[in-house]
C-alpha cells in the first residue's frame, strides 16, 4: 500500500519492526479485528516530548492506539485526527493516523493533578474524530461524549452511535519505573451476517482476558490477542504491518502558517527580535525564520518591511 500522508521527519533509533498490528476477518466475513502491540512506538513518542509522568505517558499511549485502531479500517489517502478534551489531569489529545500505520501526536497535561472521583482517568468532555481524504470537499466528523471517561469504553461507544458499528475495543498501557513496559489494544467489529452466538462467545473470550498489557508484556505478539479472542473461530490474517512515527512538518507548511500571520505581527517580530521562532506540537522539531524570510513575507503582501 502505497504512503497515505506527505514525506516527513521520521525517528528511528528505536526498533519499530515489533510495533506492528495485526488485521483479520474471520472465515464467515461477519467479525474482523486487529490488535495493536506499541510499546517502542509510544515510547519514543513519549521521548520526544519529554513526558514523564505516568498519566501523560498512559494518556499518550491510548490516545495514539485509539487512532491507529480507527485508521486501521480507512481508505487509503485517509487520515485520521482524533481530538479528545477532557476533565482529567489530560486535559486534550490530539492524535493523527494513517492506514499506512504512520501516527503523530501530543497530549497537554494540567498543571496540577486532578483527583475525579467516580469517573475514568480521562474524565468528563468529548472525543471527535474527523475523517479526511485527498480531494475530498467535506470531511467525516464524529463527535461523542466521554461517558465514562475511560478511552477504551467511550471509543466503542464511539463506533456504535456514531459509525453504527457494534464494536469492542481494549487499549491498555503499562509503565514500571518510568518507562512504558506494554503498550497494546485491539479491536473486534461485527459485521452484517454476524450470529449473537458468536458475538456472545467472542465477548466472554475477551472478558476472559485478564490484562492486556500483560499479555503484551509476556508476548508481545498481537496475534496472540487475536487468538484468544477469536479462539475457536477460524480467521484469516489479512494484514501486518510496522508502525512507525513519523511527522509531516516542513519548512512549506511553516511559511504558509507564517503567510496568514498579519502584517503588524510580522513587523513586531522583526523589529523586536529579528527572527521567528517556530515549534510543531507533534514532533517538537523547531523552525527558526531570520529577518530576511520576515522580511519577504511582509513584501508578499505587498508592503514596505519598514
Amino acid at each position: 500500500m502505497e504512503n497515505s500522508h506527505p514525506a516527513g521527519q521520521s525517528f528511528p533509533g528505536i526498533g519499530f519492526t515489533s510495533s506492528r498490528w495485526v488485521k483479520c476477518i474471520s472465515a464467515q466475513g461477519n467479525v474482523r479485528g486487529v490488535a495493536i502491540q506499541a510499546t517502542e512506538l509510544i515510547q519514543s513518542m513519549a521521548d520526544t516530548h519529554q513526558i514523564r509522568s505516568d498519566s501523560g505517558m498512559r494518556s499518550l499511549g491510548e490516545a495514539v492506539m485509539g487512532a491507529l485502531l480507527i485508521a486501521s479500517y480507512c481508505k487509503n489517502k485517509e487520515r485520521v485526527n482524533l481530538n479528545i478534551q477532557g476533565s482529567g489531569n489530560i486535559s486534550q489529545a490530539l492524535v493523527d493516523a494513517y492506514p499506512d500505520g504512520v501516527a503523530r501526536g501530543y497530549v497537554i497535561e494540567r498543571a496540577e493533578p486532578v483527583k475525579g472521583e467516580n469517573e475514568g482517568p480521562w474524565g468528563d468532555g468529548y472525543l471527535s474524530v474527523l475523517r479526511t481524504k485527498d480531494g475530498q470537499a467535506e470531511p467525516y466528523i464524529g463527535t461523542v461524549p466521554l461517558i465514562t471517561g475511560h478511552l477504551a469504553k467511550d471509543l466503542t461507544f464511539y463506533w456504535l452511535h456514531s459509525e453504527q458499528v457494534p464494536s469492542s475495543v481494549g487499549l491498555a498501557v503499562s509503565i514500571e519505573r518510568g518507562k512504558i513496559k506494554a503498550a497494546g489494544g485491539f479491536l473486534v467489529q461485527a459485521m452484517p451476517g454476524a450470529s449473537s452466538e458468536e458475538l456472545k462467545a467472542m465477548e466472554q473470550h475477551i472478558n476472559e482476558i485478564h490484562s492486556v498489557a500483560e499479555e503484551v508484556a509476556r508476548n508481545g505478539d498481537p496475534m496472540t490477542l487475536l487468538s484468544q479472542i477469536f479462539q475457536d473461530t477460524t480467521f484469516l490474517v489479512v494484514e501486518e504491518r510496522a508502525l512507525e512515527f513519523r511527522c509531516n512538518c516542513s519548512w512549506d507548511r511553516v511559511n504558509r502558517a507564517l503567510a496568514l500571520v498579519g502584517v503588524a505581527e510580522l513587523r513586531a517580530m522583526l523589529q523586536e527580535d529579528s527572527a521567528a521562532s517556530v515549534q510543531c506540537d507533534f514532533c517538537g522539531k523547531k523552525y527558526e525564520v531570520d529577518a530576511e524570510g520576515l522580511e519577504k513575507l511582509i513584501q508578499a503582501r505587498g508592503e514596505p518591511a519598514t
